[in-house]
């Protein structure tokens, strides 16, 4: 049986290279028609939290974030020369969360009925996932939801 993708949750840490794996969901959503949502969440106990968070509360925060995706989405439907209009009509929804970004993203995927979740990685090296493991490793080992991981490029491009 051939899967049904109507629902793509697009999982991004806001960093510049994030596009890269945007591109892909948004290549699988105009190729089956599908809808994209995008969710990003900061750990709240970590020391890498999103400057953003650490002087606002929460719903401040929130709200300042999902203007960022906005305006990233933005310049990136600006650069790839997409109608401003079909763009429009790919995304759905925009989250913001905070927790533990496995947790969060899976639990979300769940709740929203997503058929795919798609997100980038660094691939920080062996060492680095052997002993610390990545998000995109915990993502693929505990989702039941199918996930499409891609290689994000060194430097951003």
């Amino acid at each position: 049986m051939i899967p049904k993708v109507k629902k793509i949750l697009y999982a991004t840490d806001l960093s510049d290279n994030a596009r890269h794996a945007f591109g892909y969901a948004l290549s699988i959503a105009i190729g089956v028609e599908a809808k994209i949502s995008i969710i990003n969440v900061y750990e709240k106990f970590t020391h890498n939290v999103n400057i953003e968070m650490r002087s606002q509360d929460f719903a401040t925060a929130k709200k300042r974030l999902t203007e960022k995706i906005k305006n990233k989405l933005d310049l990136y439907a600006k650069n790839e020369g997409y109608e401003e209009c079909l763009y429009q009509k790919l995304i759905e929804n925009i989250y913001v969360a905070a927790g533990n970004p496995v947790e969060e993203i899976i639990d979300h995927a769940h709740n929203g009925g997503y058929d795919l979740i798609v997100m980038g990685t660094h691939g920080h090296g062996f060492l680095y996932s052997t002993l610390i493991g990545s998000t995109a490793k915990k993502m693929i080992k505990e989702s039941d939801v199918p996930v499409l991981v891609v290689r994000l490029p060194e430097k951003p491009g």
